[in-house]
């Protein structure tokens, strides 16, 4: 009879292994590498590209960002420990794609280095950063460091004026 109920607590423990910590961890592993895809793909689209060619940029860039949001804004335990274990940036990937699909629609020629500084802040927020060199991923992280301090000076004070 133990054996019996041992068995069936590693078959609900297994079970809630799979569902509640792999699957997650799954799907957002799926999402992560979709997302450093579509950004490698359509990165360097700008206004000298089709109309047909931007609206599909600007479409895939803005579903990959969304998907990744849904997983920073609703993610499990396990998403938020994987997460923190692997040093992901999930906001920070989404607002590179967000700003990727802006520049494929955008009426103004984007700088290439632009783009290509928004792809490496992707690729750090997403620790995908070890083809790049320490240079430039010192570099980026400095511009991301900055970039957030400068939105932390903008943002309006929080609470009723004294």
């Amino acid at each position: 009879m133990q054996e019996l109920l041992a068995s069936a607590g590693a078959a609900i423990a297994a079970w809630f292994a799979v569902y509640f910590i792999g699957k997650p961890v799954v799907a957002l592993q799926q999402q992560r590498i979709a997302a450093l895809q579509t950004a490698e793909r359509y990165y360097a689209v700008d206004i000298s590209d089709s109309e047909a060619e931007r609206d599909a940029a600007a479409k895939a860039l803005f579903e990959a960002g969304v998907a990744l949001r849904a997983y920073h804004r609703g993610w499990s335990t396990a998403v938020r420990m994987w997460s923190w274990a692997w040093g992901y940036d999930l906001d920070l990937a989404t607002q590179c794609l967000f700003g990727l699909a802006e520049g494929a629609r955008s009426d103004k020629p984007a700088f290439p280095d632009a783009r290509r500084n928004t792809l490496n802040a992707l690729y750090i927020a997403l620790a995908a950063h070890k083809h790049l060199p320490r240079e430039t991923v010192d570099a980026i992280r400095r511009m991301i460091a900055q970039s957030q301090a400068a939105s932390h000076d903008t943002a309006p004070a929080s609470g009723a004026p004294s």
